[in-house]
């Protein structure tokens, strides 16, 4: 496992202990440090994340979101 992959899982790890396995645009403003959810709906667009719709609600995969984390944060 390379250092890359193993900061990919132990981000992923981290958000499903806090979000489980599906985030809200709320959690994701929380995450990023956000407090305009109009500036989270941009970051989610720029890096093209699908949403998955739970009932009413757009929800956002945790292990896409720690993978994009890890890699535009340069965390590796």
């Amino acid at each position: 496992m390379t250092q890359l992959q193993a900061e990919r899982r132990e981000k992923r790890e981290i958000l499903r202990s806090i979000y489980g396995g599906m985030m809200t645009l709320t959690d994701l403003a929380h995450e990023l440090g956000y407090t305009d959810r109009g500036s989270v709906r941009q970051w989610v667009a720029e890096n093209e994340i699908p949403a998955t719709m739970i009932r009413t609600r757009k929800r956002y995969d945790t292990d896409v979101i720690a993978r994009i984390l890890v890699d535009r944060r340069g965390m590796a």
